[in-house]
């Protein structure tokens, strides 16, 4: 993906990975000194955002063709297309976002560490989308380069190293799980902590709190997703679109209409415009899983009729983006964790209210039977589904379908194995494989960073 440069750095932005900052001015460089000058900063990695360049904090079409190329919502027994066809064709490239996150950190970081203890409006302001965008940087991070947590034992999980400031004497090495997660909250409450005033920031309250409510989701925090998703749905304003108006807000090219909380790539001049419709053409090469397109009432649901054609290809949208219903989702299925079975139905009635015409509620007790057949086959804490549990996740695998949520998906709830084939050759994703390697540089340079299970050696 390209990527801008921006002036004002140019002394920072040499030596990519973890490890490889310094904390010297080299001779005849100008680092930023004013408030504007910093701002600069943060422009210039929102502006990636805006123009689709991004794929490391709000993400954009290019991460999600790689991750439905790997998960199992488009068929690729059936035929490869222009996707990759499993996750062990893309373990270098995930490697190598790990070393691009960094460099988003470090910018954050020289914000961060300079901007502190300013008591302008602007440099609040920066400061909030500074600390906004680490905490997203780590939240990612946990995803993509941790194993899934497991609540009983996420003390003693291997987490992220914390990066507070570049140094080259610096051999930063992993921190616990637990550790990386109570980071990565503590640098999203001072986001909100700052009451960021002007919206071209990006990162406002409601964005930071969703992104809170995804963290907590993600760990198993069931309280703390509830507590946060039921202040965005009460407070944000939004409301969840209904039936009419659902083709609009998921088909929008720029805009984020209706439900969406945030969303990438909102510039509709932005230089990569014609590569995109390149991306959209690789997702459109593979159909949708049969296992998938089952699940939808075909006559009745509109996120069928919008997203999927009739020869069974994704014409849906591709933008990373969160919306009002992955919030109504994360609720209901922290309800059920939580073993409130009667409102976590009650929210899944309700989205379906809103995607299905003429849908009946569904009742605990006439919900279908457990599928022994499906690929995910026990919950988040490694439980044996239940019909209620299995319920909210078919309407999650609806609703997200072309979003870059299912290979999430398959990594919380079990990592299960699976192959496809192709040319006659059987490709497996093995479990170790939902968990991207740690750069392989950071970790030839210090032996003490311990590279993640099935990538050693």
């Amino acid at each position: 993906m390209m990527r801008k440069t921006i002036y004002i750095l140019a002394a920072c932005l040499s030596l990519a990975s973890c490890n490889g900052y310094l904390n010297v001015k080299p001779q005849g460089k100008v680092l930023p000194q004013t408030d504007e000058e910093f701002a600069s900063i943060m422009h210039n990695r929102i502006c990636d955002i805006e123009g689709g360049y991004d794929e490391f904090v709000i993400g954009n079409m290019d991460v999600i063709a790689r991750r439905e190329g790997c998960a199992d919502d488009l068929d690729a027994n059936l035929i490869i297309g222009r996707l990759d066809s499993y996750a062990g064709e893309v373990i270098n490239h995930r490697q190598t976002d790990y070393k691009e996150i960094f460099e988003i950190i470090r910018d954050c970081n020289i914000v961060i560490e300079n901007m502190e203890g300013r008591t302008t409006t602007l440099a609040s302001d920066v400061l909030a989308a500074a600390y906004a965008m680490k905490g997203i940087c780590y939240y990612n991070l946990i995803r993509d380069f941790c194993e899934a947590p497991d609540a009983a034992n996420i003390e003693e999980q291997l987490g992220m190293p914390l990066v507070d400031k570049f140094d080259i004497m610096d051999m930063s090495t992993r921190a616990s799980l637990a550790q990386t997660v109570r980071y990565a909250e503590g640098l999203l409450n001072k986001s909100l902590s700052k009451k960021m005033s002007d919206g071209k920031f990006y990162f406002t309250e409601y964005v930071v709190k969703a992104y809170l409510a995804r963290l907590a989701f993600w760990t198993e925090d069931w309280d703390k997703t509830i507590t946060l998703c039921n202040d965005i749905i009460e407070n944000s304003g939004l409301a969840l679109t209904d039936i009419a108006g659902y083709e609009d807000m998921i088909q929008s090219q720029y805009l984020p209409k209706g439900e969406v909380i945030v969303r990438s790539h909102i510039n509709n001049s932005s230089e990569l415009d014609w590569y995109f419709t390149y991306v959209k053409g690789y997702i459109k090469s593979r159909p949708a899983s049969a296992s998938l397109v089952a699940l939808y009432d075909k006559e009745n649901d509109i996120r069928y009729k919008v997203c999927i054609d009739d020869k069974r290809m994704g014409v849906k949208t591709p933008e990373c983006r969160i919306r009002l219903s992955e919030i109504v989702l994360m609720l209901a299925e922290a309800y059920c964790h939580e073993e409130m079975d009667e409102q976590a139905l009650s929210w899944i009635n309700e989205l379906r209210k809103h995607r299905i015409t003429g849908a009946t509620d569904l009742t605990i007790d006439a919900l279908p039977a457990v599928r022994s057949t499906d690929r995910i086959v026990v919950n988040a804490e490694g439980e044996e589904l239940t019909p209620l549990m299995q319920a909210i996740l078919d309407e999650r695998r609806r609703e997200m379908f072309l979003e870059g949520d299912r290979w999430f998906e398959l990594k919380r709830n079990g990592s299960p194995e699976w192959w496809i084939i192709n040319n006659g050759l059987k490709y497996t994703t093995k479990k170790y494989m939902y968990t991207a390697p740690i750069y392989k540089g950071d970790v030839d340079l210090n032996p003490d960073l311990k590279q993640n299970i099935g990538y050693e050696g």
